[in-house]
């Protein structure tokens, strides 16, 4: 079949589509990409080119078509993009794929918003008691009540506070874990507790002051050692997380994927999350992971910063495959707590929440010590940030280090960062360090946050990533998978919108430009992990590895980005389209694919698939209910 399907490409050079789809060029033939609108990302503005030739894996040609024709002669594959436009493969720089993807996946979800996941979508679900029933429904469904039950998504601002007798209630004889919004809280119920010996003494001293045990309530510290300890029977399930790592291949796939980057692997278990990563990689085959190591194992194992640095510079030697590689000289460490938690450090109070309570993940003294020990040894370091006091203080750790011991290009990179000002941001670029934001923190969180916890002027400021781009420092753009959808484009849309959850724009002044937003997806996106010189442009020596798009990102209305269908990837020359994907040219006047199901639809103003329609409104799939429900079709 994979033969076949490569001579009607030759033949008649057009995409093809199975389920899912693959194209394959053979060893030592190459493949030329064309008839599309074609972006390398390579300088300061897009730059388009008319053909990219691939041989093994590799770019060899990046240029005009005839130049192609006429310089590379012998056994070729021809793919015709037809109009699409196709770009370096897209790039997640900072994500959890086994230690919270996998997890969250392979359990169930109660969150504020709603997720619209691979498998499945998770409606939102807000105010205190809906949550609890909604906790209910998922207990109440479990056929085996010995079994543990997570549930993901908890936050206190949408859902109230949670109590262990609220929990129990709810919950019974069934062990339940609630993991907080944030992945840096979790709450059990008094079964779970029992099942899993977790009592009063399980922590040092200084961690005891981040756990409330009247309800069973664990955070930042406290919840990295419980989790890592007693709960790791849980957490480390290899089924469980095979079933979740799977889900995160196809949502590799659906939003267009072809690296992603882990700071601080692992979260939880070494050999676990390796094996679930390895064995997962080489069934997609469809993108590379890559991992940096960092303070949660270090902390976890208690080990010395020597001991751990022989241990860093030993992984790639002992662990990279062909979709895993490790990369030596980096270390992830920690500030302070987590946005979604309200954790997080702030140069002035919190604003109506007399609860809100400031949390640093390290202590300033040992923070300190573990930068300056790094960044003797030359490291590239990376930093989990989000309030504005924490970007101070880091910002003073590096200036501190600069005068001490003078480091050129060393891309310190402040991870997150939820609040700063204009002030420190150019303190970052006089310093030289560089940024990757998750700009979904504006869109969930500013309409609550201008309420709770930050107020209006600062909630709106939230993430101004133009503050970082007018003055040249590089930007990426992350999720932190599951903290944001893991989908580059909708990243991309909300930076360049800053609309929020209500349709609100805010603070347009920061919105960023499309060019920008895509960089941090692509070229700045592996800078970020000192990758630039393997992939995310489109040049001579590059991975041929791409992400193929329906639209072009800078011909449309910047409000569209964030729907622009995916069409596959090619990932080392391999072209795997998304399921059902188009198999011809046949567009009517609306731009609509016959052939691929499409149909033209006044009533959403979009081309449909008219059975998707019907699942998602709850009509009949039928062509009459389609006619209904879309009005008059306009040929």
């Amino acid at each position: 079949m994979l033969k076949s399907m490569m001579l009607i490409i030759m033949a008649i050079m057009i995409f093809l589509s199975v389920s899912p789809g693959e194209v394959k060029a053979e060893s030592g033939v190459q493949t030329i990409y064309f008839g599309g609108t074609i972006i390398t990302m390579e300088g300061d503005n897009p730059q388009y080119v008319e053909a990219v030739i691939e041989r093994n894996g590799k770019i060899i040609y990046a240029g005009p078509k005839s130049g192609a024709n006429n310089n590379f002669a012998g056994k070729t594959l021809k793919v015709d993009l037809q109009g699409r436009t196709m770009l370096p493969g897209f790039i997640e720089p900072h994500a959890h794929p086994v230690g919270i993807g996998a997890i969250l996946l392979a359990n169930d979800i109660v969150a504020p918003h709603e997720w619209r996941m691979s498998h499945k979508t998770y409606p939102a679900v807000q105010g205190h008691e809906n949550y609890l029933k909604a906790v209910k429904a998922i207990i109440d469904g479990k056929d085996d009540k010995s079994k543990t039950v997570l549930i993901w998504g908890y936050h206190k601002a949408w859902h109230g506070r949670l109590t262990l007798h609220d929990l129990d209630r709810v919950t019974g004889k069934v062990p339940t874990i609630i993991w907080q919004r944030s992945t840096h809280e979790i709450y059990i119920n008094t079964a779970c507790a029992a099942k899993y010996g977790v009592k009063k003494g399980d922590l040092s001293k200084e961690d005891d002051e981040q756990a409330d045990w009247g309800n069973l309530h664990f955070w930042e510290r406290a919840y990295q050692m419980i989790k890592g300890t007693k709960l790791a029977p849980f957490f480390a399930d290899r089924q469980m997380l095979k079933r979740g790592m799977d889900r995160i291949s196809a949502t590799m796939l659906q939003n267009g994927l072809t690296a992603m980057m882990e700071p601080g692997f692992p979260i939880g278990t070494f050999a676990d999350e390796y094996a679930i990563l390895k064995e997962g990689t080489e069934k997609a085959g469809a993108y590379t992971i890559y991992l940096i190591s960092g303070f949660p194992e270090q902390f976890v194992k208690k080990v010395s910063n020597d001991e751990y640095a022989k241990h860093i510079d030993a992984l790639p030697a002992r662990y990279n495959t062909d979709y895993i590689k490790f990369l030596p000289r980096q270390y992830k460490t920690f500030a302070d707590g987590a946005i979604y938690s309200l954790a997080l450090q702030l140069r002035k109070p919190f604003y109506n929440c007399p609860d809100c309570k400031s949390e640093w993940i390290i202590p300033l003294k040992p923070a300190q010590d573990i930068f300056n020990y790094w960044w003797d040894k030359g490291y590239k370091i990376h930093i989990h940030i989000t309030g504005d006091l924490a970007f101070e203080k880091y910002l003073d750790f590096v200036e501190a280090a600069m005068k001490r011991n003078p480091r050129q290009d060393h891309r310190t990179t402040f991870h997150h960062v939820g609040l700063f000002d204009a002030a420190q941001a150019q303190r970052a670029a006089d310093l030289g360090v560089e940024i990757s934001a998750n700009p979904y923190y504006l869109w969930a969180l500013a309409d609550k946050y201008s309420e709770i916890g930050l107020g209006p002027e600062r909630a709106a400021a939230m993430v101004s990533l133009k503050e970082f781009t007018r003055r040249g420092v590089p930007v990426s753009l992350h999720s932190d998978f599951a903290m944001a959808p893991a989908e580059p484009l909708l990243l991309a849309w909300v930076a360049v919108n800053r609309i929020v959850a209500s349709g609100k724009v805010m603070r347009p002044d920061e919105k960023i430009s499309v060019y920008d937003a895509m960089k941090g997806i692509t070229i700045t996106a592996a800078r970020t992990f000192e990758m630039e010189n393997e992939i995310g442009s489109i040049k001579v020596g590059k991975q041929a590895t791409f992400t193929i798009l329906e639209q072009n990102p800078f011909a449309i209305a910047p409000e569209k980005i964030k729907d622009i269908p995916v069409t596959g990837v090619v990932y080392r020359g391999r072209m795997i389209l998304n399921k059902a994907k188009y198999v011809g040219g046949d567009r009517d006047t609306h731009g609509c694919i016959g052939s691929a199901g499409y149909r033209w639809c006044a009533r959403t103003k979009n081309c449909e698939r008219p059975w998707l329609l019907a699942e998602k409104y709850g009509f009949a799939n039928t062509a009459e209910a389609v006619n209904i429900f879309c009005g008059k079709q306009v040929p």
